[in-house]
């Protein structure tokens, strides 16, 4: 008996983490459809510019140095140049696979 309920009680887990995972995959599906709706309309923005002056969009990726521009508080903001990140897949440094499980397990 106590067998076949620790086999239903695994059962049941193992039901429940296949739908957190496939919720987890419909989230992840919407926020990147999110992100590239606003990417798209920075993109429109950059070229409709300030005053008819286009704005420069420059990529970024931070796996190589550290951010270009210097934010601190009360400091003005240069708004003739947007740094981009560049996706993940396209960087040239990819995290390793402990660091994509670590934030798997990451509390928000």
């Amino acid at each position: 008996m106590a067998t076949l309920i620790m086999i239903l009680l695994t059962a049941i887990i193992a039901a429940f983490t296949f739908l957190v995972w496939k919720v987890y995959e419909r989230i992840a599906s919407l926020t990147g459809a999110m992100e590239s709706h606003s990417d798209l309309m920075l993109r429109i923005e950059a070229k409709r510019g300030i005053n008819g002056a286009p704005i420069r969009l420059v990529w970024w990726d931070p796996t190589l140095e550290s951010p270009p521009v210097k934010r601190e508080h009360g400091q003005e903001i240069d708004l003739d140049t947007i740094y981009c990140y560049l996706p993940p897949s396209e960087r040239r440094l990819q995290e390793p696979w402990q660091t994509k499980v670590k934030e798997l397990f990451k509390l928000p």
